[in-house]
């Protein structure tokens, strides 16, 4: 009998519930079967001091463990191999292996979510799916490893979330949006994995998340995939470990493709309350079984860390945080110096423990934002000089108003 395994994207019923602890690396429990070493996986690593190998401790099928680790030997091949595994496996078992080494390893670009696969009495044969082969497939690494290094030749040396944000950058500066080919649900090429957001330069939300979350492995730090739905469509994001403390990042949502530029960044680094007002975690895969997998037939989770921590969030870290506006002297060296670097646009962060409107009643109308202005225009000496009226974006769910900065020729 011979059995195909795919990878469907649909809607499905949603759970909000986010493992609470990290996983610790694990090795494999050998049972009945028999596996190769995890530490020859280790040491195939080209980034040895950032953790990828969260989906693979997810797993609790000793079965799906070893086609995981098989799969890691064999995917360097550059054609699509045939593997031999213990036990008869499902295809909800092989599914999960499949696509827990996706997850965890965003540089293999040419392996794809399908495989078939034939029952053997007590083993299984597992025939995996590439996107490109033999000599193409060669090419095609070549050129990837020569878009991941140039990124990678420009990192700052700063801390986590500097290195984040040039990651980030790049992205949303380098791919556009492959709007064509969500919405007809027609991806024909790259556009749900890395290279197409590297080398082919558009992608949709997929190709935007494994992209970034590959060059947040390569720059140490950790980062995982995340899936659900977002306005009721099928959509990929990140979690992402900055400063010790995880984070929800959507890279595609923070690229206004150049529309809306006051909107940039604002679903970078936000906690579980925040980033769950518009976006929905499809099930994780320890939720479900064998029969329960085939009525969903959807993108799953594997590790789904608790995001609470606020300090790195892009508007927390970059922006002043106002409580009082009698004493916010810090707010016009801030615009000060955003006007000096040429920024189109400056923030302020409205203390979370004032009223919203309140605060942002006697920022614009009792002349708060005038006065700044004209401040930092002091202080620059009038070169640059603002114009002292602007337009402001409220934004209430992140408790910030962003403000458009208007240079004076």
């Amino acid at each position: 009998m011979t059995c195909a395994v795919a990878f469907f994207g649909c809607s499905c019923s949603l759970t909000d519930d986010s493992e609470s602890s990290e996983p610790k690396r694990s090795s494999i429990i050998e049972k009945s079967v028999t596996t190769p070493s995890a530490q020859d996986v280790e040491n195939d690593k080209d980034y040895a001091d950032v953790k990828t190998d969260y989906a693979y401790d997810t797993l609790t099928d000793d079965y799906v463990k070893e086609l995981y680790m098989r799969i890691a030997k064999s995917v360097d091949t550059v054609y699509a191999p045939n593997i031999t595994t213990t036990g008869s496996l499902s295809d909800y078992q092989i599914t999960q292996a499949v696509e827990a080494y996706k997850n965890d390893h965003p540089e293999t670009f040419w392996l794809k979510g399908s495989s078939l696969f034939v029952p053997y009495g007590d083993t299984t044969s597992v025939k995996l799916d590439y996107t490109v082969q033999n000599d193409k497939l060669i090419a095609a690494k070549k050129k990837f490893n020569i878009a991941v290094a140039s990124v990678l030749k420009n990192l700052p040396s700063g801390n986590d979330f500097e290195r984040e944000e040039y990651i980030n950058n790049y992205i949303i500066d380098n791919c556009r949006y492959d709007d064509a080919a969500a919405e007809n649900n027609d991806v024909q090429g790259n556009e749900n994995d890395a290279y197409g957001a590297l080398v082919d330069g558009k992608a949709v939300c997929e190709g935007y998340a494994r992209a970034f979350q590959l060059l947040c492995n390569k720059a140490n730090i950790d980062c995982v995939l995340l899936s659900g739905t977002a306005n009721s469509d099928n959509h990929a994001w990140n979690g992402v470990k900055i400063g010790g403390d995880w984070y929800q990042i959507d890279v595609t949502w923070n690229d206004t493709d150049g529309e809306n530029n006051y909107a940039e960044n604002d679903y970078f680094n936000l906690t579980d309350d925040l980033m769950f007002k518009d976006h929905k975690l499809s099930y994780k895969y320890s939720e479900l079984n064998s029969q329960t997998y085939l009525s969903v037939g959807t993108w799953c989770n594997f590790y789904v860390p608790k995001c609470t921590a606020e300090k790195y969030n892009y508007f927390n870290y970059k922006y002043p945080t106002v409580s009082d506006p009698d004493n916010a002297d810090d707010v016009s060296q801030a615009i000060a110096n955003a006007a000096k670097n040429g920024d189109e646009y400056f923030s302020i962060v409205v203390d979370k423990n004032t009223d919203f409107d309140y605060m942002y009643d006697r920022i614009m109308n009792d002349g708060y934002l005038y006065n700044w202005v004209s401040e930092a225009n002091e202080i620059n000496g009038y070169s640059p000089r603002l114009a002292e009226s602007c337009y402001v974006y409220r934004k209430d769910e992140l408790g910030v108003l962003t403000v458009e900065l208007e240079y004076v020729d």
